[in-house]
């Protein structure tokens, strides 16, 4: 969410966002309950669906930022690690990206998960998502145009194996495999093949 947009919002209405923020972490985006919120914002129902229509309004506004949240910090923290080196390698790139047994890799894609699966019925959510998404896929051109620029001589990039995969990637699944599934260095052998043409 843009700054000028956060700033827009109410004492009230950030007292609320964090208490449904809250609720949602402790309860999931099922067991959210709209008196909990209130109660935890000291405020009144009524006060909510003011400002928020109902349950559903309130859901697409925190969901809504904490998907921005995801994107935003995902790709901060994969360029913060890669802007301090004078040349970028392929090791440097596949060593950056989150691995699938990474927890905070797991929690975010749950959260992920989660904020999907509430789209699919809650119709401004997923127009806030998918806007976050679209304006989030020129800071990776960005991103990836930097990469380029910093690659060892003679390697050339396939931008698809960012653009096509791993941003759409859900790791998740890996992990419904178990055992069966695949490690981090499979993993990571995996994208040091594809990564370059």
């Amino acid at each position: 969410m843009s700054i000028s947009h956060i700033s827009r919002r109410t004492a009230a209405q950030t007292s609320i966002l964090n208490s449904a923020r809250a609720e949602v972490e402790k309860n999931g985006v099922l067991g959210l309950r709209v008196a909990d919120v209130a109660a935890g914002a000291n405020c009144a129902i009524t006060q909510i669906y003011r400002y928020f229509g109902d349950r559903d309004g309130l859901l697409a506004t925190v969901l809504g930022d904490v998907y921005e949240e995801l994107v935003t910090t995902s790709l901060q923290r994969y360029m913060d690690n890669l802007r301090s080196l004078e040349v970028i390698t392929i090791d440097d790139l596949v060593n950056t990206l989150p691995t699938p047994s990474q927890l905070s890799a797991m929690t975010s894609q749950e959260v992920r998960i989660q904020i999907l699966a509430v789209s699919v019925k809650n119709l401004a959510l997923r127009e806030r998502i998918e806007k976050v998404s679209r304006d989030a896929l020129p800071e990776w051109e960005k991103a990836l145009d930097y990469v380029e620029s910093r690659l060892e001589p003679g390697i050339t990039l396939d931008r698809r194996i960012f653009t096509i995969m791993i941003l759409v990637q859900t790791m998740y699944y890996r992990t419904l495999l178990g055992d069966a599934g695949f490690t981090d260095d499979e993993y990571r052998q995996f994208l040091r093949d594809k990564i370059t043409l």
